[in-house]
């Protein structure tokens, strides 16, 4: 399998395949936000154009720029109102897990056809883009997931965070100067290294043992 991943990787101008996979992760992950909101009682994705498939509602031109650049970006944050939930913090909480859980349902997804590989080994040469495709669709996705579940602002684990352990969560849900220390906070750890080592370590033991199965 190792040498079937190696073959995929080398084939492949990478932004040929970092383009759709970044298009197909980032929708996927703010569609589920807006989806969940949706059907806990709050229509502010509807009327912002946010349940949609369409990767144009979603992506922030900057931030996918800095995506497929630096492996750090953003996409346009899916406004909810609190005040439409029946139970405000659950609710929170559950539209915040909705992204990063998407991802990691892309994640297995993308993997059980990566597997379809072994059954067909004439696949690898006749549609290696596809393969190529699959295999960052299991990595990104995973990583995206991952990284979004850290409880640092405004990643959607400090919403969970906050909407757990806080009995008026609204007030830091909706702080942009919470936002903004919690920004500059992740953009240090990350300058230093210390959560892209964390990252690496993870993720590494993820996929080596998806990989393994």
């Amino acid at each position: 399998m190792q040498g079937l991943l190696n073959y995929i990787r080398s084939e492949m101008p990478i932004w040929i395949v970092q383009v759709p996979v970044v298009l197909i992760v980032i929708t996927i992950h703010e569609y589920f936000h807006a989806w969940m909101a949706w059907k806990l009682g709050d229509m502010t994705p509807v009327e912002t154009g946010r349940l949609s498939l369409n990767p144009l509602r979603h992506l922030d031109p900057l931030g996918t720029l800095a995506l497929l650049l630096f492996h750090v970006g953003w996409a346009r944050p899916v406004m909810i109102d609190f005040g439409a939930f029946k139970h405000p913090r659950r609710d929170t909480a559950l539209v915040s897990l909705a992204g990063p859980a998407s991802n990691f349902v892309t994640a297995i997804v993308a993997y059980l056809l990566l597997l379809l590989v072994r059954i067909w080994p004439a696949f690898v040469t006749q549609f290696s883009y596809v393969n190529s495709v699959l295999l960052s669709l299991v990595e990104f996705s995973v990583a995206l997931g991952v990284f979004n579940l850290l409880p640092i602002p405004p990643l959607d684990g400090s919403k969970v965070f906050f909407a757990l352990f806080f009995k008026r969560p609204e007030r830091f849900l909706y702080d942009r100067a919470v936002d903004l220390y919690g920004t500059v906070i992740l953009l240090a750890l990350l300058w230093f290294n210390i959560i892209t080592s964390v990252m690496n370590k993870v993720l590494g033991f993820i996929l080596n043992t998806v990989m393994r199965l």
